[in-house]
């Protein structure tokens, strides 16, 4: 299993506010633009704004691996708690987990 760190999500209620500062004021490049949806060119890993709260978190971190139900599988054999399973198949892929401070994480073969 190899995680590379793709994403740091922020999770925003006003998301094309606040992709407004990114885009002017850092002047990041836009990469993805959706409906509740900004992923920007930050280097090495890119910054994504999301909409709204789909947990209780307002950050996550995203790393890509290819095979997220093997990288999860592998990860609840060393004692990490991971939410379920995304199962075989074709497209997105996504599982997250928790750190021992309860900070989410997430796997995705997102790129």
């Amino acid at each position: 299993m190899h995680l590379q760190l793709r994403r740091i999500m922020l999770f925003v209620e006003d998301v094309e506010g606040v992709a407004a500062f990114y885009e002017r004021k850092l002047g990041l490049k836009v990469l993805t633009r959706e409906p509740g949806f900004v992923d920007f060119d930050a280097g090495d890993a890119r910054l994504s704004l999301h909409s709204g709260q789909a947990s209780a978190c307002r950050n996550k971190f995203c790393f890509y691996v290819e095979d997220v139900s093997g990288a999860r599988r592998e990860l609840v054999a060393r004692g990490v708690k991971m939410g379920r399973d995304p199962g075989a198949g074709p497209g997105l892929k996504l599982c997250d987990g928790k750190d021992p401070a309860g900070n989410i994480f997430q796997l995705s073969n997102r790129k």
